[in-house]
C-alpha cells in the first residue's frame, strides 16, 4: 500500500505470517475483524486507531456470540516504545527482530496469528502498590492480508505525575465562592465522572496551584544520577547547561537483591521526619532530606542557582527535590530502597513540604503530613473566617503564611483579605494524593495551627476519598496535649497501620476522620454545596 504510519498514531510490529504463530495459536476463520484500509473506511467512515478499536470491538462482540477465537494475553509489563528511535516502518515491512520485541512476553502487546493485528488497552496496574498486572481476552482471527492497527503504548504508570498527557485548560485568577471549590469540577465546566477522569482533574488543580500559591515545578530535567556510599546517597542533577548535587542519608536500608521500603523524612525536629519511635521495628528504611541542601528559607540554594528566575517558593523547590531524589534511588539499587514503597513525611513547615512533594509526585505510595498548619491541610477561607470572628489574627493568617519562609510565590500574598477568591482551598491539596494514602496528623493544642481549619479541612478532603472508593486510604487524627511535633503516642497506631499496609503490605486500614476538639464542629453544608459523586 506504500502508506508509512506515524507512530503516534499506529504501531506495526509485525507483518508477516511467518511471525504470527509465536504465541498467538493458530488462525481459524470463524471469525473476520475489519482491518483493511478500504473495509475500516467502508464501515466505519475513517481510517485510524478509533475506526480500528470499533471493529475489534464489534469482532469481540460476534465472537462472543458462539464462534471460536483465538487466545491472546495481554501483557501490562512496562516497555519502551520499539520505535522510539523514530523509525517509521511502511507497511509490509518487518524482521525477525522486530517480531521479537513486539511480541515477546516482556512488552504490553501480544500478536495474533498471521500478520494482523489490533489489540485493545491493557489492563491498568494497582494505584495502590504501583505492581502491575497482565489479564487474557479471546480475540476472533483476522485474514492474513490485514493491515495492522494498533493504539500507541501505553504510558508508564509509575512516573512522577502525567502532566505531560493531560490539557490543561485556561486557569481562573478569582472566583467568587464563599464555600469550598468542587474538586471535581474540571476547568471546561464539565464535572469529572470516572475514576479514569480524576487523573486528569488532579493535574488541573495541580496546575492552579502552581500558577497561583506555589510556582512551577519544573520537570523532567536533562540527568539525574546517584551514586551511593557509607549511608550517603548523592544525587547529581544536570538541566539546562548546569548541573548542582546534594545527598541525603539512607539508615536501615537493605540491599540490591532484598531492597526495603522507605520513608523521606524532612530533617528536622530530631533526624528524619517527626515520627519518632512510631516507625521503630516496622522494617523501613529512613531517608533523611535537608530541605536547606536544595532551598534555604532565607533565600538561595542549588535549586536556584539551577533555576536563575524561577518564580518557585521554596516549598515547591522541596518538591521538586525530593522528586529528584526518587530518581536517583530508581538509578541507584545499591542504596537497598524499594521505590515502589515509599512514604514521605514532615512537621509544620515541613509538614507542609511533605504535602506538597506528595501531591506533586505520584511515585510517593504514602504521604504523613504532622501539623502543616497554613498553606498545608488547613482551609484558606476557615482561617479567615475564625480570625474575623477573633477580630485579631488568632491563626496564621495567608500573608503571614505567605511571606514566612519564602514558601509560597512572592505575589500569594495579595490574597489575604480575599480568601473567597481563590479557585481551590486546601482540600483540593489533600485531594491531590489520592488515590494513594494521606494520613493527616494534626495538634489542637496550638491556637497559630488552626484547630479549627485543619479539622475541616480534614473533614473536607474525604470526599474525594469517597468519591474513589477508597476511604480506607485516607485518615484525619487530630489530638492535643503535646508539644509541637512531638508525636503522641495515641497516633502510633494509626503510624503502624499505614506504613504496613501501604509500604509493607501487610495488613489493611480504616479509614477515618477522628478529633478530640471541643470547638471543631463540622457543618459539611455550611462548606460544601456539591455532590460527591461515585466515580466509575
Amino acid at each position: 500500500m506504500g502508506l508509512v504510519m506515524n507512530k503516534r498514531k499506529y504501531i506495526f510490529p509485525l507483518a508477516v505470517a511467518a511471525f504470527g504463530l509465536w504465541a498467538c495459536g493458530e488462525d481459524n476463520n470463524s471469525t473476520t475483524a475489519c482491518v483493511t484500509e478500504q473495509c475500516l473506511i467502508d464501515q466505519y467512515g475513517e481510517f485510524n486507531a478509533d475506526s480500528a478499536n470499533k471493529a475489534l470491538e464489534d469482532s469481540i462482540l460476534a465472537a462472543q456470540g458462539g464462534s471460536s477465537s483465538s487466545s491472546l494475553t495481554v501483557y501490562s509489563a512496562e516497555r519502551p516504545d520499539p520505535l522510539e528511535a523514530g523509525h517509521e516502518m511502511e507497511l509490509g515491512e518487518s524482521s525477525s527482530s522486530e517480531a521479537e520485541v513486539a511480541c515477546g512476553p516482556q512488552t504490553p502487546w501480544a500478536c495474533v496469528s498471521s500478520s494482523s493485528l489490533i489489540l485493545p488497552e491493557p489492563s491498568s496496574s494497582s494505584h495502590r502498590h504501583h505492581h502491575s498486572s497482565s489479564s487474557s481476552v479471546d480475540l476472533p482471527p483476522v485474514s492474513s492480508s490485514s493491515v495492522v492497527v494498533v493504539p500507541p503504548t501505553p504510558a508508564n504508570d509509575f512516573v512522577e505525575d502525567h502532566r505531560s498527557e493531560c490539557q490543561i485548560g485556561n486557569i481562573p485568577t478569582s472566583v467568587n465562592n464563599a464555600k469550598l471549590p468542587d474538586p471535581f469540577m474540571g476547568l471546561d465546566g464539565k464535572r469529572i465522572s470516572s475514576k479514569d477522569e480524576w487523573k486528569c482533574r488532579r493535574e488541573e488543580i495541580g496546575a492552579m496551584y502552581e500558577k497561583i500559591m506555589f510556582g512551577t515545578k519544573p520537570r523532567n530535567p536533562e540527568k539525574v544520577e546517584g551514586s551511593y556510599s557509607g549511608g550517603k546517597l548523592k544525587v547529581s542533577v544536570t538541566d539546562k547547561g548546569k548541573s548542582i548535587s546534594f545527598s541525603v542519608s539512607i539508615s536501615g536500608g537493605g540491599t540490591k537483591d532484598k531492597p526495603k521500603p522507605g520513608i523521606i523524612g524532612f530533617a528536622s525536629f530530631g533526624g528524619c521526619g517527626s515520627l519518632g519511635a512510631s516507625t521503630n521495628g516496622l522494617g523501613v528504611a529512613m531517608i533523611s532530606f535537608n530541605p536547606d541542601d536544595v532551598a534555604p528559607e532565607n533565600g538561595g540554594g542549588s535549586f536556584f542557582q539551577l533555576y536563575n528566575g524561577s518564580d518557585a517558593g521554596t516549598a515547591i523547590a522541596w518538591a521538586w527535590g525530593i522528586s529528584r531524589v526518587i530518581d536517583a534511588l530508581e538509578k541507584t539499587p545499591e542504596a537497598g530502597i524499594d521505590v515502589h514503597h515509599l512514604g514521605v513525611t514532615g512537621c509544620s513547615r515541613h509538614g507542609k513540604g511533605s504535602l506538597i512533594a506528595g501531591a506533586f509526585d505520584e511515585r510517593i505510595a504514602l504521604v504523613i503530613p504532622q501539623e502543616s498548619g497554613s498553606g498545608g491541610a488547613s482551609l484558606w477561607r476557615s482561617i479567615a473566617q475564625v480570625n474575623k470572628q477573633k477580630g485579631t489574627q488568632f491563626v496564621q493568617g495567608l500573608a503571614s503564611a505567605g511571606t514566612e519562609g519564602r514558601w509560597m510565590k512572592s505575589n500569594f500574598k495579595n490574597y489575604d483579605g480575599k480568601e473567597t477568591t481563590l479557585p481551590f482551598d486546601q482540600h483540593m491539596l489533600t485531594a491531590m494524593v489520592a488515590p494513594r494514602a494521606l494520613l493527616l496528623l494534626d495538634n489542637q493544642s496550638f491556637d497559630w495551627l488552626g484547630e479549627v481549619p485543619s479539622n475541616y479541612c480534614g473533614n473536607a478532603s474525604l470526599e474525594v476519598f469517597k468519591a474513589l472508593g477508597i476511604e480506607d486510604n485516607y485518615t484525619y487524627a487530630q489530638k492535643g496535649g503535646h508539644n509541637h511535633c512531638d508525636l503522641p503516642q495515641d497516633h502510633y497506631d494509626e503510624v503502624k497501620a499505614y506504613v504496613n499496609a501501604f509500604l509493607n503490605e501487610s495488613g489493611t486500614t480504616k479509614g477515618k476522620v477522628e478529633s478530640f476538639s471541643s470547638i471543631a464542629k463540622w457543618n459539611k453544608s455550611e462548606w460544601i454545596d456539591w455532590d460527591t459523586p461515585t466515580l466509575k
